[in-house]
């Protein structure tokens, strides 16, 4: 083989080496992009999703990683590989603000899941035409004030921060249905802040395809 022969083959083993192989949605990175199958939620039914950020839920057994999807969506979508349970699964979450809580359950029910642990029913008024395939009839409550800590950044190959001050600290309440598929999420920061999440649990299968960014 020629010097110039070398050169051009080691160069070009070098370069193989460094393109990043995207095999599980839990190695998604930023910038990554995810395409979702076709599903009841048209917005996310064979869409394209740009991953533009990556955080950290800290809970006492676990460590979530949420990565936000941007799209066409005028909204993000959140999106968190769960693998802590026998079974892995995609949560899917949209926040929705207190004008669509209303519209969906009675407010005195809906309150009822931060006072009580009595695992409290909760049943949807109306069926959204804008969150079509994002809820269902009924609920019942499951975790009860659990205690936790958002960080903004990714820290599944590090430790997130030990002291007090490095995230933000919530209490977190969870109610599911029968099947298991369907979640209301509540997350409540210290002064009274309140972020509710309606999410969808799926397969791994639901993300269609994978693609690194240009810059890994």
């Amino acid at each position: 083989m020629s010097m110039k022969g070398l050169f051009k083959s080691f160069f070009s083993s070098e370069e193989e080496k460094t393109i990043r192989e995207l095999n599980h949605p839990r190695d998604l990175n930023q910038n990554d992009i995810i395409k979702f199958r076709f599903s009841a939620q048209s917005e996310l039914s064979n869409k394209r999703f740009q991953i533009s950020n990556v955080n950290t839920y800290d809970f006492e057994d676990r460590k979530l990683t949420e990565f936000t999807l941007s799209g066409d969506n005028k909204e993000p979508i959140y999106l968190i590989i769960d693998e802590t349970g026998d079974e892995p699964f995609l949560s899917i979450s949209r926040k929705i603000q207190r004008n669509i809580v209303e519209q969906l359950f009675d407010l005195e029910e809906f309150s009822q899941i931060f006072d009580s642990e009595a695992h409290t029913s909760l049943k949807r008024l109306n069926n959204l035409q804008s969150l079509e395939g994002w809820t269902t009839e009924s609920y019942i409550q499951e975790i009860y004030a659990e205690g936790g800590y958002f960080h903004k950044g990714d820290y599944r190959n590090k430790l997130v921060p030990q002291n007090e001050d490095a995230g933000e600290y919530f209490d977190y309440y969870l109610a599911i249905d029968d099947t298991r598929q369907f979640v209301i999420e509540a997350e409540v920061y210290d002064g009274g802040e309140t972020d509710v999440l309606i999410t969808i649990r799926r397969p791994l299968t639901d993300i269609e395809e994978m693609w690194p960014s240009e810059a890994s």
